[in-house]
């Protein structure tokens, strides 16, 4: 066992250390967003104006440390985003020191514990979510704090104890799904304690920091008899959108290069981290560096719950906890590579930070120096749609649109039903990625690997906005299945062979575009088109071609047009694929033209 015989006492800051410090702050304050971005941002934001954990303001479990101290900001600066931001700043720099003085004592000697701290906050992931309005930062740096505890428990007694269990739940308090992997990495850390009385002083310490976030949750949720049902709902979400849906079809090998490959960027400086990490990892256990056990905790719990449970596509913060192991075994492993050349290990972590800083800087750069385009795409709305607009939200831009946009707001596949037949308002189709509609506006970022591999599956690089013209609009009475693959991409509709569909005459005819799919198992189908009840074309079509028709559409409020199909089939009985829906032809387009 390795015990340092040092005083427990912090240290005056090295050279290296206040080095590391400025670079930290620089980047950070050279990187601000410009705006909101991701989803979780407008819940923290919503939570900071009303906190209502069980309206999402914010999402379970709630977060309570965190919107206590984004209120407290908010009080001084009153602005929620600008308040959040400042804190994840502020977090970030005292984090950096607390990391600093952690590993310096784990791992007896400075210029690993600076190296170490910079691998993590200069890291692709924390250059990315360090100064978000998130949870990620004030968490991550009461995790350092109570790191930097537990390394000076064995001399620092009860004083260390307490600041261990306050700053355990600190990090806890403001994201409270970190409590599975730190209660045992606190549990742990008190073995190096000293006696009874820094046990009880950690234990004592936790329970009443703890009381002082838990009871306003407590509260915000409606009291004891809300709070299981709170978390049980939270379980389900879990369950539901982090463990089963992003998971279909992903191998394991997938999963693992999310959490472990892409928070440090791509090959070329992830192989190099982790394989000093590697090294550095060896040598701790040559060293029998016990005291690093809390950390390894922390980031084992951590990491494994991310492979088995959480979400791949927010793979890069949810394994943030885990990184801080990494980063400190990749500075014991670069001050290994210094014993046989003493620059070597400061040349090795510059060229990776570089290397961070060089992958990064399309997203940095596009996000501190514009709106995201989900706010691009709303404030263009503001400017630009009639005050009657109405907009059709997709699911991943709800958020968004509820916070940052005063339109009438629906759901896509209930506003496209709903305002199918409305004659005079507009109606626009908000949608995450390109549009397939015509004269649809686009607003993006520049598509970049560091997107792909740091952001949320690529959400919000790419924002739609798509007026829906009257002439396109209809009600799908029977038969008609949803636009496929997406109404925003808008390809076609599948029909059975008895579809029909209700619209408003606004022009004098209407034309149609069918294609038989080349997986059907005829040479060509029939297809007769009827409007108001009369015969009014019949189309032969090919197997894997389009046809189209023009009909006459008479004056009248409403009008029914049904499509007969001759032939239909169930792709899942023909070895055409799973579907198990009763298919004919497909709807590729329907417009109404005319002078």
């Amino acid at each position: 066992m390795s015990i340092d015989p040092r005083p427990a006492r912090f240290a005056r800051p090295s050279p290296a250390a206040l080095i590391g410090f400025a670079l930290v702050a620089a980047a950070r304050l050279l990187t601000l967003p410009e705006s909101l971005w991701e989803w979780d941002e407008i819940l923290f934001v919503k939570g900071i104006e009303s906190y209502d954990p069980l309206h999402h303001q914010p999402h379970p479990p709630g977060y309570p440390l965190l919107i206590g101290l984004g209120k407290l900001l908010n009080f001084f600066l009153n602005d929620p985003f600008v308040s959040l931001v400042t804190l994840n700043v502020v977090c970030s720099l005292i984090g950096y020191a607390a990391l600093v003085s952690a590993f310096r004592r784990l791992a007896a000697g400075d210029r690993a514990a600076v190296i170490g701290a910079l691998l993590f906050h200069l890291s692709p992931s924390m250059l990315v979510y360090g100064p978000l309005a998130l949870s990620d930062s004030p968490a991550l740096m009461f995790l350092s704090l109570a790191l930097a505890a537990a390394a000076r428990l064995p001399e620092g007694g009860v004083p260390a104890a307490t600041a261990l269990g306050v700053f355990a739940s600190g990090a806890i308090g403001c994201r409270p799904q970190l409590a599975l992997a730190v209660l045992p990495m606190t549990a742990v850390a008190l073995v190096f304690a000293r006696g009874l009385r820094p046990r009880l002083a950690a234990l004592a310490a936790f329970t009443l920091t703890s009381l002082l976030w838990f009871v306003p949750l407590l509260v915000a949720v409606g009291g004891p008899d809300n709070f299981l049902p709170f978390l049980s709902k939270q379980a389900g979400l879990v369950a539901e959108f982090d463990t089963q849906h992003p998971r279909t079809g992903g191998s394991a090998l997938w999963v693992a290069t999310r959490f472990l490959s892409h928070p440090w960027g791509p090959r070329w400086t992830a192989l190099p981290v982790l394989a000093l990490a590697a090294a550095g990892f060896v040598a701790l256990v040559r060293r029998r560096q016990v005291r690093a056990l809390p950390l390894a905790v922390l980031a084992g719990i951590d990491l494994t719950l991310g492979l088995l449970v959480m979400n791949p596509f927010d793979a890069v913060r949810y394994a943030l906890p885990s990184l801080l192991a990494v980063a400190f075994a990749a500075g014991v492993g670069c001050e290994a590579l210094a014993r046989r050349a003493p620059a070597a290990a400061w040349l090795a972590a510059a060229l990776l930070v570089l290397g961070f800083c060089v992958y990064t800087a399309p997203l940095l750069t596009a996000r501190s120096t514009t709106p995201s385009p989900p706010v691009q795409a709303m404030e263009w709305a503001k400017r630009e749609a009639r005050y009657d607009a109405v907009f059709l939200v997709e699911d991943n831009l709800a958020a968004h649109a509820s916070y940052l946009l005063p339109f009438q707001r629906v759901p896509v596949a209930q506003g496209l039903q709903r305002y199918a037949l409305e004659r005079t308002a507009p109606v626009y189709l908000l949608g995450n990625g390109e549009s397939g509609w015509p004269d649809a506006r686009t607003f993006a970022w520049p598509d970049s690997d560091a997107y792909g591999k740091l952001s949320r599956g690529g959400l919000y690089r790419v924002v739609s906005i798509s007026p829906l013209p009257l002439e396109r609009r209809f009600d799908a009475l029977r038969g008609v299945h949803a636009w496929e693959p997406t109404a925003r991409e808008a390809g076609y509709r599948w029909m059975e062979d008895n579809a029909a569909i209700r619209l408003v005459p606004r022009r004098p005819r209407l034309r149609v575009r069918l294609r038989l799919h080349p997986s059907a198992p005829w040479p060509s189908n029939t297809v007769v088109i009827a409007v108001a009840g009369s015969p009014a074309a019949t189309l032969e079509i090919p197997r894997g071609e389009e046809r189209s028709v023009e009909v006459s559409l008479p004056r009248a409020d409403t009008v029914d047009v049904t499509f007969r199909s001759v032939r239909s089939f169930v792709p899942a009985e023909t070895a055409a694929g799973t579907d198990r829906r009763r298919l004919a032809v497909q709807l590729v387009e329907i417009e109404q033209v005319g002078p």
